[in-house]
C-alpha cells in the first residue's frame, strides 16, 4: 500500500511550507504471527504564499500540483485553508 502524507515545516500567516512524504507498507501473515514492512521517503515540498502555491520534487524540479492535490486530499484542504478559498 502506498500513501502520501503531509508534514508542516513552516506555518505562518505569510508562508506555509509542507513536506509531502510517501509512506509504503506491506504486511503478510505467517503461522506464527505477521510481518510488517514500512518505509517513508520525501517526495515533494509545497510552498504556499499569497501569490499562490507551487510544488518542487527532491531535485528542485517543478511538480504538477494538481496531480499531488488529487493524490493527497490533505494537501488540497491545506492549500485552500491557506489561500482562504
Amino acid at each position: 500500500m502506498q500513501k502520501l502524507r503531509l508534514r508542516p515545516i513552516v506555518d505562518s500567516s505569510a508562508l506555509t511550507v509542507l513536506a509531502v512524504e510517501t509512506i509504503e507498507s506491506q504486511q503478510s501473515g505467517t503461522r506464527n504471527g505477521c510481518r510488517l514492512f514500512a518505509s517513508m521517503r520525501p517526495t515533494a515540498v509545497v510552498v504556499c504564499n499569497r501569490a499562490g502555491a507551487y510544488a518542487l520534487d527532491m531535485e528542485a524540479k517543478p511538480v504538477d500540483l494538481d496531480l499531488l492535490r488529487k493524490e493527497c486530499s490533505e494537501l488540497d484542504a491545506e492549500i485552500q485553508r491557506f489561500l482562504g478559498v
